[in-house]
């Protein structure tokens, strides 16, 4: 028998709705060999109000017991980890590295908020984790019938050439486990970066009607063949930076990741 996978769930004790879990809870029921579960409960300052006077920073016992009813209820290796720290992504990476997980289940809950842009801490933890992410949204279904890859083949540095593998090796993966539906997308600006179709059916191993090389803005091109196709989760990579890039905001994988509207699992 196969070897179980952990994965990294992280909760948000201001919500009552903890969709990352609930996405790891039916990830447990398609699986012949149940995944191990580690359940992170802790708030994200940038998202959440500090001050005393802010009622969901206080949660009592019937709160927890709600939350470990379902993991109960179906069995599962559970442990619950409750975290004090404000050094919130910090505290989720240092806790991770002791779990080595095969992957991080995260809720998104700034669309609720009408701003459907991610906190740095969100973008400092995808970007540093050391397995893929999963951004899960509210209010998305929680089927996996289309998985969508984005990748940027025209880019033939090694670093992008590392990452377009193993975003299409991850979204492969995802089809299979989930017996979805497998596409791909590439954006490209003009005809001097137009990808080699028949070198990128080939390479992928995918029929001509699953490949998209559409021209536009990366965000633009894959939010619409998104909503196009049905994607229920598109998959990304977002390389690292340092130093001042770290800082700034507005490059192609956070203007894709702010355009979509359904899960997203990032891979750095």
């Amino acid at each position: 028998m196969a070897n179980p996978d952990t994965l990294f769930i992280v909760v948000d004790p201001t919500q009552d709705e903890h969709i990352a879990l609930q996405r790891a809870l039916i990830t447990s029921r398609r699986r012949e060999v149940k995944p191990k579960l580690k359940i992170f409960v802790g708030v994200d300052p940038a998202a959440t109000s500090m001050d005393a006077d802010n009622p969901d920073i206080y949660r009592d016992n019937h709160w927890f017991e709600a939350l470990r009813r379902p993991l109960d209820e179906q069995q599962l290796d559970y442990t619950l980890v409750i975290c004090w720290s404000t050094d919130w992504y910090e505290a989720i990476l240092q806790a991770a590295e002791k779990t080595d997980p095969d992957m991080i289940l995260l809720s998104d809950y700034s669309a609720q908020r009408s701003r459907n842009r991610l906190t740095d801490n969100k973008w400092q933890l995808m970007r540093h984790a050391k397995c893929p992410v999963v951004i899960c949204r509210p209010g998305v279904p929680s089927k996996r019938e289309v998985v969508l890859a984005a990748v940027k083949m025209q880019d033939r540095s090694p670093e992008y050439e590392d990452l377009n593998t193993r975003i299409l090796t991850r979204g492969k993966w995802l089809a299979e486990h989930y017996d979805a539906d497998f596409q791909v997308v590439n954006a490209y600006s003009d005809s001097l970066s137009y990808p080699d179709r028949g070198n990128m059916m080939r390479s992928i191993g995918i029929e001509a009607d699953k490949l998209h090389i559409l021209q536009g803005p990366a965000d633009e091109v894959v939010s619409k063949l998104a909503e196009e196709i049905s994607a229920d989760i598109v998959v990304i990579g977002t390389l690292r930076r340092k130093g001042l890039l770290m800082a700034m905001r507005g490059n192609t994988s956070e203007r894709v990741m702010s355009a979509l509207k359904v899960d997203v699992m990032t891979l750095n």
